[in-house]
């Protein structure tokens, strides 16, 4: 058996009882949720706000963080106006109830966008209309036979395989009246210069884009926050009972969550980092004759034989004591998958670590590509 590297940290680790794992799951893409840093600030604010503001915003529960951190991304990113809310789920809830409130009442929607987009469309009662998945000329002839406002949702970085939306091309088949909701919640933080996410990565820029986004991967933190245009923006903070009538996130961890935006302008190594892992990764993978992707995403997919075979590998690498999850995530580009992901703060031990690992367990089967 490989030796198992020594250099764990919370970044890269889970905790099972006594024994500490290895991870190549989950989102914490740049390490933030454990950084030392972010964690002091959390612990200040906690001193000062307490756990929650125990209110909506709108009410008594608009502590001075929140207002701050609403700001600051929306000046981070270079957008016009922004909305702080609890989390992701709630972000795509908000947009949409805000464009409800304009009288929009198609939405079409990536077939492997993420559920929330999903319900946050039928339960601002909207009329939904499926697209086949990445194909704009479908989306296209979808919105050309429509009557009234329409927007198209779909992620922007796709959470289980870590493909890219053509957002450009869906930006350019929107009528005057129609709108663009990517959900950036695997791009913000990791993509675009210093993390600024798939508008600035692919320099998006019109006023009919509206961004959304959790603050609890790439920036390690909670919350969640839609941004945009001023029009749809403060449609949802004047109309949305997902934004109007909800606790907002701790103060403590909006507090940490400014403390991570500093260190995305400050600290160039957590992307460098970044950037050499996932090349290191595809590069890993495909020297087993794993086929991936090119993009600058965190996430990797793959089959490796049939189901049986892929349940008995997961158990072998947790053996080795290595998290590799087999999913089962709604919308994912197989019934049943590896989902690897990568932060910044693994290093190329961990990464030679598990390619050994791998390497020993497939024994030169054939691994499945997923497209």
């Amino acid at each position: 058996m490989p030796n198992i590297p020594s250099d764990f940290c919370n970044a890269t680790s889970i905790r099972r009882g006594s024994i500490h794992y290895l991870s190549f799951g989950g989102c914490n893409y740049l390490g933030l949720a454990h950084h030392p840093k972010v964690l002091a600030a959390a612990q200040r604010a906690v001193d000062q706000f307490g756990l929650s503001s125990s209110a909506s915003r709108e009410t008594t529960g608009n502590a001075r963080p929140h207002s701050q951190l609403e700001t600051r991304l929306t000046s981070f990113t270079n957008l016009h106006s922004g909305l702080l809310v609890p989390d992701g789920y709630t972000a795509n809830l908000a947009a949409l109830q805000g464009l409800q409130n304009l009288g929009v009442k198609h939405a079409l929607i990536d077939s492997r966008a993420h559920p929330s987009l999903k319900d946050a469309a039928q339960l601002a009662q909207m009329q939904l209309h499926p697209f086949d998945h990445l194909d704009a000329i479908h989306a296209k002839s979808i919105i050309c036979s429509l009557n009234g406002p329409a927007v198209i949702l779909t992620d922007s970085v796709f959470t289980t395989d870590g493909d890219l939306a053509p957002s450009n091309q869906l930006l350019n088949i929107l009528r005057e009246s129609d709108w663009l909701i990517l959900d950036d919640c695997h791009g913000f933080a990791v993509l675009g210069e210093q993390g600024r996410g798939i508008a600035n990565h692919l320099d998006l820029n019109s006023k009919q884009l509206i961004i959304t986004t959790t603050l609890a991967k790439g920036l390690g933190c909670a919350g969640g926050i839609v941004m945009g245009d001023s029009l749809p923006v403060e449609s949802a903070r004047n109309h949305s009972i997902a934004y109007r009538c909800t606790t907002p996130a701790s103060p403590a961890l909006v507090s940490a969550g400014l403390e991570a935006i500093n260190l995305l302008e400050t600290d160039s190594s957590l992307h460098e980092n970044l950037k050499q892992n996932i090349t290191l990764v595809r590069q890993t993978l495909r020297s087993l004759d794993i086929e991936t992707h090119d993009l600058p995403t965190c996430i990797f997919a793959f089959t490796i034989g049939d189901e049986m075979n892929m349940k008995r590998l997961e158990q072998n690498l947790l053996n080795r004591r290595i998290i590799l999850p087999l999913m089962e995530y709604p919308n994912g580009p197989a019934p049943i998958y590896f989902r690897l992901s990568i932060n910044a703060s693994h290093t190329s031990e961990h990464i030679q670590y598990l390619k050994d690992s791998l390497a020993n367990e497939i024994n030169n089967q054939h691994c499945g590509a997923i497209a």
